[in-house]
């Protein structure tokens, strides 16, 4: 079957199914086209589809366009990169100094929302007790001594840095 007759037998099938509506439909589109391109005029190709000069020319005109809203980003993908490798080789550094170290033209609150996208999110750091070196060493020594000791004996000691026990009272956690 030849292009045209392929085309004349989709719209004898599908004329009734289309209809006239205000937008025209992907495959009522590429159907326009291929009969401009057989080379019919705008009259013939309006009868056979029922539809307005207007709408072949506009699908004929038509392309797809990318769906964008809001604001356009002030960030390109490669500032993006930057600020997260930045982040992942000095953890402990601040919007401010990002911006500052790397000239960028945005924000602080930019940069913050920018690294939360890179699942970067801002966190302290966990709070440990200062050992001094003879801190170091006496735990060390404890260790080695109490190293034989069955489960059991483990069993009987109270460890008071795990958790908070009240004897009395409502604000009592569960053990």
């Amino acid at each position: 079957m030849k292009p045209a007759h392929v085309a004349h037998a989709f719209l004898s099938e599908n004329l009734r199914k289309i209809g006239r509506s205000r937008h025209c439909s992907e495959e009522k589109r590429t159907l326009i086209k291929m009969l401009i391109n057989e080379g019919k005029t705008y009259k013939e190709v309006q009868k056979m589809m029922g539809c307005s000069a207007k709408m072949i020319s506009n699908a004929l005109k038509w392309k797809a366009k990318p769906e964008r809203r809001g604001r356009k980003r002030k960030t390109t993908i490669r500032m993006d990169r930057r600020i997260a490798r930045m982040v992942k080789t000095q953890p402990m550094i601040s919007s401010r100094m990002i911006k500052d170290s790397l000239k960028l033209p945005v924000s602080t609150v930019t940069i913050r929302r920018r690294l939360c996208e890179a699942n970067l999110s801002a966190r302290s750091p966990r709070k440990v007790p200062l050992l001094k070196k003879r801190h170091v060493l006496k735990r060390i020594q404890f260790a080695k001594e109490h190293i034989g000791w069955p489960k059991e004996k483990w069993r009987n000691i109270l460890w008071t840095d795990e958790s908070k026990i009240v004897l009395f009272g409502s604000k009592a956690a569960p053990l």
